[in-house]
């Protein structure tokens, strides 16, 4: 397996300052973060400022520049949703993708409950937007990836393979994150994997940990917070034998947003640990 780190977890640094971090450190590739991220560079933060970020347009005329790195970048992390983007938006994020000589560009499935609608409804438009999204993946010659994310319409493998089951898996798969399944859509490690199958296009390495909040209506509350790869609910060592046993030897990308540790701290010792448990 290959390990990566989704750029969204370096926010200090300008886009060639982490890819030569990370070709120093001894990783792999990276997953760059696409959006348009107005916030304080001079003050970075995961969501906000934070320096790595770049926009469709900007990596398709910084291609040249990302490539000479020498650094794999196999995946782009677009924040764009299928219920709120044109398919010209989709294209354009295609052709970043396509421009730097990745495969995976993720565009997410849609929210649900902030948007009208019931979920068979909203599920069904989503399978034709899917699919039409598959004609232009082939086009570029790129896949479009579903996140298992809470609060969307794929929150779990289950739910994520159904939206794309009869699409063509080279150019529509899932990018499987085990901890946002803490939040929602659960399912064992095993059966996560067998059900998404030839679909399973890369995984997020993150953790979560639940801190018990305070009584509302005399019922428990329960928050869930980043938590180290080593200290949460997700059992990383179980998963990565999973991924042995199922064959999987592509991509994963560390995300993690705990900070307990210092930043390079955190990227020396997941690395570590990983190419440990991948070996």
């Amino acid at each position: 397996m290959k390990l990566g780190i989704f750029s969204v977890s370096l926010p200090d640094y300008e886009p060639l300052e982490a890819a030569a971090l990370l070709k120093q450190l001894g990783y792999d590739g990276v997953e760059w973060r696409c959006t348009t991220d107005t916030g304080d560079k001079t003050k970075p933060s995961f969501w906000s400022g934070n320096r790595t970020t770049m926009t469709a347009e900007e990596i398709i005329r910084r291609a040249p520049e990302l490539k000479a790195t020498g650094l794999a970048m196999p995946s782009l992390g677009a924040y764009i949703a299928i219920d709120t983007c044109t398919f010209a938006e989709a294209e354009l994020h295609m052709r970043a993708t396509a421009a730097i000589g990745a495969k995976n560009v993720r565009i997410s499935a849609g929210s649900y409950g902030r948007q009208p609608g019931k979920y068979w409804d909203l599920f069904k438009q989503a399978r034709a937007n899917y699919a039409q999204l598959a004609e232009l993946a082939t086009k570029h010659n790129v896949r479009v990836v579903i996140e298992t994310h809470m609060g969307q319409l794929g929150p779990s493998v289950m739910k994520a393979r159904a939206i794309l089951e009869g699409l063509d898996p080279r150019h529509v798969g899932i990018m499987w994150d085990p901890a946002n399944q803490v939040y929602e859509g659960s399912e064992t490690y095993k059966m996560a994997l067998d059900i998404a199958g030839e679909y399973l296009a890369e995984v997020h390495a993150k953790n979560t940990r639940c801190l018990p909040g305070e009584i509302v209506n005399g019922c428990r509350q329960w928050k869930k917070q980043a938590a180290p790869l080593r200290e949460g609910i997700v059992d990383w060592p179980q998963v990565i034998q999973e991924l042995k046993a199922s064959g999987y030897d592509g991509w994963i990308f560390f995300e993690d947003f705990s900070t307990d540790q210092p930043l390079l701290e955190r990227l020396k010792d997941n690395l570590a640990w990983f190419r440990e448990l991948t070996a």
